[in-house]
């Protein structure tokens, strides 16, 4: 089982903001950053470790600003992350390396992609969301995003009030919040946990769905590195017809669609998604 703690570390930005991350899996082996969820933080990529590993992999996983360790920056948008990711690999002494992201993640990881081009060995964005500025994106949200999305822009306060809530179930009912979740196995154990450490600063969370609900800052159709996308057909959060959108706008896209898998479908599948991320 990995300790969390001890695979966590922190660099000092430029601006002087801390940015926590996890460093699992190979440590000589090819580098993936991967872009936690929304509502989560760095430690939903620790089930990852042993597939990281046997794929001859390095998992980063660093928290998003104001979420887990990683200090708040306030008004943060989406194209502001890459300089982040980039400080972190520099830090490393890492040049080359890929990039991949779930869920809300994923959005980062294709502006990390975008702008870091010439340093992306590939991507891969799995259960992403489609940008907010598509027109009907906002019909096709899930209820509890929706009401999230739109309480950020008005009702600053009920979200975060809603962020406190969220992490008390996590930390407090662990098992209930996993059930209510639809988890079950290694995953009902330490999903809960990836939560309440997401949540601990519900103004870095309420930042994250600002930035959901917000334009890019660029085009799907101006990514440039090799992009590999994963949706699950039952996916009860992000509707499964967004990949085939997405994988239709990114030039040279391809599109993985998983028969039954939910929303979760990453944590069954790291072997075949690690393997679409190393360099040729």
């Amino acid at each position: 089982m990995v300790d969390a703690g001890e695979r966590t570390h922190t660099v000092e930005l430029t601006d002087g903001r801390v940015l926590a991350y996890l460093d699992l899996g190979d440590p000589d082996g090819h580098v993936v950053v991967s872009n936690h969820g929304g509502l989560s933080s760095r430690l939903d990529v620790v089930p990852a470790d042993d597939a990281a590993r046997a794929a001859g992999i390095r998992l980063l996983g660093p928290d998003r600003p104001g979420i887990g360790g990683s200090t708040r920056s306030p008004g943060r948008a989406l194209l502001d992350w890459p300089g982040d990711v980039a400080s972190l690999v520099d830090h490393l002494g890492v040049e080359r390396f890929s990039v991949m992201g779930w869920s809300l993640g994923g959005l980062y990881a294709a502006a990390c992609a975008h702008v870091l081009a010439d340093r992306i060995a590939a991507a891969a964005l799995i259960a992403c969301p489609i940008p907010a500025t598509w027109d009907d994106e906002g019909d096709h949200l899930n209820r509890m995003d929706r009401v999230l999305l739109e309480l950020s822009g008005k009702a600053a306060p009920i979200d975060r009030a809603i962020f406190h809530l969220l992490h008390a179930a996590a930390q407090r009912a662990p098992k209930a919040f996993a059930k209510q979740s639809g988890v079950s196995g290694d995953l009902a154990r330490e999903l809960p946990r990836a939560v309440a450490a997401g949540l601990e600063d519900p103004k870095g969370v309420l930042d994250d769905y600002r930035v959901f609900g917000a334009p890019w800052g660029f085009s799907p159709e101006d990514l440039a590195v090799p992009v590999h996308l994963w949706q699950g057909d039952a996916d009860e959060l992000v509707p499964p017809s967004w990949g085939q959108r997405l994988a239709s706008a990114i030039p040279g896209a391809t599109l993985t669609v998983v028969p039954g898998a939910s929303h979760f479908l990453w944590y069954d599948h790291w072997a075949e998604i690690f393997a679409t991320l190393r360099p040729d």
